[in-house]
């Protein structure tokens, strides 16, 4: 079965500790926080302080996907929050390497994240090979709730006939448009993880979403995988080492 990983991005957040113990409950495998700077994406939503809230509610891992520009100014903080796996966007920095290596330098997993408009030739086969885990956005960037783009389920194909042909084996991200009815799409594509936000939290009953989305999705690259996420499943960090 694919990793669940719930965004908050669609959760209540007037009762934001509420909305993410309900759906840890749910039964996901991790959770992943969009920190959107308001001028990478045009939408503003957290920093620092809404991560280290979210890691001191729960012991799920943490995946921040960093949607700002100069993300070399925001691992380390990041880091410090709780943060198990940091992304990162192709399109916003030309600082790669660094930000690799201070998310490795706290132990913790990286990956890269790219725009549903942006070519997959974008993403060196040096850096695919540097990195965890990559994500494919499928909906504009910063809002949820839109269908996939058409051309998902190619990209996910090319980007996984890329990683066999290169030898490599970073785990496949879809962010955007899952839902219980077509999660099992997603994964027959090649997908390992997929981000799923009002398919969970705009669901009548989260926990049964959550089990849709695990039955639809089981087959038979379920322990290939978990084995591609391994380490980010079993290693929620430590309590954030800034003050909450």
């Amino acid at each position: 079965m694919a990793i669940i990983a719930a965004s908050i991005l669609d959760a209540d957040f007037s009762r934001l500790e509420h909305e993410v113990t309900r759906v840890a409950d749910a039964g996901v495998d991790a959770f992943s926080l969009d920190v959107i700077d308001g001028h990478f994406a045009p939408r503003v939503t957290f920093g620092e302080d809404v991560v280290a809230q979210v890691r001191s509610w729960i012991g799920l891992p943490i995946e921040v996907h960093l949607m700002v520009d100069r993300p070399e100014n925001w691992v380390q903080g990041m880091c410090d929050a709780g943060a198990d796996m940091v992304l990162f966007h192709v399109e916003a920095t030309d600082q790669a390497e660094e930000v690799i290596a201070v998310v490795r330098s706290e132990g913790r997993r990286v990956g890269v994240a790219i725009k549903e408009e942006t070519p997959l030739a974008e993403l060196s086969d040096e850096l695919l090979s540097a990195v965890d885990l990559v994500n494919l956005l499928s909906v504009p960037i910063g809002f949820g709730g839109s269908p996939s783009a058409p051309d998902t389920f190619s990209r996910i194909r090319d980007l996984r006939g890329r990683s066999i042909a290169a030898g490599l084996d970073f785990a496949i991200e879809v962010d955007g448009g899952v839902k219980p009815e077509n999660a099992d799409r997603y994964v027959d594509a090649g997908a390992d993880m997929l981000t799923v936000g009002t398919g969970i939290y705009h669901a009548p009953d989260a926990a049964k979403a959550v089990a849709q989305l695990r039955e639809s999705t089981s087959g038979a690259m379920d322990a290939v995988s978990r084995e591609r996420l391994a380490a980010f499943l079993s290693m929620p960090s430590s309590q954030p080492s800034r003050q909450v």
